[in-house]
């Protein structure tokens, strides 16, 4: 479990804590480095996005930071960086949330035992630049988008333009309408991709600060 580090643990017992979850030790379990890991990581996310973003508002800054914290983006990194021997639990099935959560405390213990430029070293190379971030974002473009045009009660309306390439490997070109005005253009190697990508771009034109 600690090959993921790529540095040599001083506190070793931190790190075994944080890979125990309550049902495996109700006093002596990981909920408290949860807690603190939490804290530690928010503040690193949003002091990241506020230097890498000296021209966007506080409103761009406070949605990108909810994809990157959010519980569906941490669960989907610790499924993807620990696997379910790692988490020592007596539960007959571990919960998508149980690998968010520890990968939580694993910050928290990374704070204590390295302190903060290490857990800030960890946070930016597996969270801030996650490759789970853009399927996120992306997806929560379209649904944004959608909501916006029912408060306006305009249509939205995706137009496939294009298709080339084989069978196998074929590339699409979407536009989107929004009403009858064309807003937005994109390719992806599949409709829905496209479909996503051409959704942010118009929200960012439409409706973003």
């Amino acid at each position: 479990m600690f090959k993921i580090l790529a540095y040599s643990t001083v506190n070793e017992k931190i790190y075994l804590q944080a890979f125990r979850h309550k049902s495996f030790d109700i006093i002596n379990n990981n909920e408290r480095l949860e807690f603190l890991g939490d804290a530690i990581l928010d503040f690193i996310i949003t002091n990241q996005l506020y230097l890498e973003n000296p021209e966007k508002e506080e409103g761009f800054l406070s949605q990108k930071r909810a994809i990157i914290v959010g519980r569906k983006h941490l669960n989907m990194i610790g499924e993807n960086i620990f696997s379910e021997s790692d988490i020592k639990s007596k539960l007959k099935i571990i919960p998508k949330n149980v690998y968010g959560n520890t990968l939580e405390s694993l910050i928290g213990a990374i704070y204590i035992d390295k302190g903060i430029k290490q857990v800030q070293k960890f946070i930016i190379k597996h969270i801030y630049n996650s490759k789970f971030i853009e399927v996120l974002s992306d997806t929560d473009y379209k649904s944004k988008l959608l909501k916006q045009s029912q408060k306006t009660k305009k249509t939205i309306d995706y137009r496939v333009l294009k298709r080339e390439g084989p069978d196998h490997k074929q590339e699409f070109l979407v536009a989107l309408y929004i009403g009858i005005v064309k807003k937005a253009e994109a390719k992806g190697s599949s409709i829905k991709e496209a479909e996503q990508k051409a959704a942010k771009k118009a929200y960012n034109s439409v409706f973003s600060p």
